[in-house]
């Protein structure tokens, strides 16, 4: 069941970066101003807010098989609504298709990993099946776009998106762990671990770091500033998720100690000057990569920490992650007015300091955590965190 899953995060996370690389460009070539062009982003965030928490809770009590099913065939809707859209409106439309399917498969994603190897390694290594599989997805759909048209590309991604359902009909149904929904559970404040919070807002900082500099500041950068070509544009942002995915791998190697820090803090100095093109642009790319895949990987052996009970695990992360899904749609919808207000370099810089919070919270949860030497060993804590959620 695992390799299956791996394949369904493999075709979902390919079908992503393809469209974090072909949309705004497409979006350019259509005319669209750069306000319009972050607006119709933010959607994909917007619309997972919406779905997310409610069909996690379904999910916990029916399990995962469903919901892996609606994300791949809502994929396939979504590229078919980018291949006949011609209007910002049904461009939106598609977004919330998008952010639809987005929401099912990261509903129960980590609950079907943690149900079938309650191993928190397993999620890291998960990271970068993700990675590598958006790395070959950017490369494909610049080639696509390159030398046939955008439209091949939606064309492949519905094949994928059916593909992807017929994979998940074969699996077996995991992670039904509640009779009923616990509505009031799910949206009670006081009570939660301060350590969920952490973790939380953790996420929250390089979510919203990542979100602003991939899916709207490098597109940009690259095609209507640099003057990049489209498959140009491809094998960096490929070549920027490979070295996503590594960092992924990295993580699960080096764990969270020093190595681990200085990988992540090398990124911030490199994202600042990524819009400086000095000739070193494609280095300060890859570094830039690399930081994140270690990020992501120590924030996804977080998860696995909270979810050492396995009861609710849908509905537990969904409430973690509507803090991250709001703050990206705030981003994105700013984005492009912020970008003419201050100029791409301040937004740059924005994205460097996200991610500083995220690492530097990220160290204080880890000290908290009871426990030296590997992240992925730890077990409840009786630190300074732990004293102060049960005051």
């Amino acid at each position: 069941m695992m390799r299956r899953i791996g394949a369904m995060n493999f075709i979902n996370e390919f079908s992503y970066a393809s469209l974090v690389l072909a949309l705004p460009l497409y979006l350019i070539s259509r005319g669209m101003e750069v306000e319009e062009i972050g607006l119709v982003l933010s959607l994909l965030p917007f619309a997972f807010i919406l779905v997310r928490v409610s069909s996690a809770l379904i999910a916990d009590v029916f399990g995962v098989k469903a919901f892996f099913i609606a994300n791949g065939l809502f994929n396939a809707v979504t590229a078919g609504i980018y291949a006949f859209a011609a209007t910002p409106l049904q461009f939106g439309m598609g977004k919330l298709s998008q952010g639809a399917a987005s929401a099912f498969f990261w509903t129960v994603d980590r609950t079907a990993i943690m149900a079938r190897a309650h191993k928190r390694s397993y999620l890291m290594l998960m990271s970068g099946v993700r990675e590598f599989g958006a790395g070959l997805g950017i490369i494909c759909a610049g080639a696509l776009i390159a030398f046939f048209s955008f439209e091949s590309l939606f064309g492949l991604l519905a094949v994928l998106g059916v593909v992807s359902a017929a994979v998940a009909l074969s699996i077996v149904n995991r992670g039904a762990t509640l009779k009923k929904p616990e509505w009031k559970s799910v949206f009670r404040i006081n009570g939660r671990e301060f350590d969920f919070w952490q973790v939380s807002a953790a996420t929250v900082f390089v979510g919203a770091s990542f979100k602003l500099l991939f899916v709207f500041l490098l597109p940009l950068l690259m095609s209507a500033w640099f003057g990049m070509g489209y498959l140009e544009v491809a094998v960096m942002l490929a070549a920027f998720y490979l070295c996503m995915g590594a960092g992924g791998f990295l993580s699960v190697r080096i764990g969270e100690g020093k190595l681990s820090l200085l990988v992540q803090l090398a990124a911030i100095p490199f994202i600042i000057f990524l819009p400086f093109d000095g000739g070193f642009f494609s280095i300060a790319l890859m570094a830039t990569g690399l930081g994140f895949g270690v990020c992501f990987g120590i924030n996804e052996a977080l998860f696995g920490y909270l979810s050492k009970k396995e009861e609710g695990m849908s509905s537990k992360f969904a409430v973690l992650l509507a803090p991250v899904n709001f703050t990206e749609f705030l981003v994105l919808a700013l984005s492009g007015f912020a970008l003419n207000a201050l100029g791409i370099e301040a937004l740059f810089l924005l994205s460097a300091l996200l991610l500083l919070a995220s690492i530097v919270l990220s160290k204080k949860i880890i000290g908290d955590f009871e426990g030296t030497k590997k992240l992925i060993s730890y077990r409840p804590h009786k630190g300074p965190a732990a004293v102060a959620a049960r005051r």
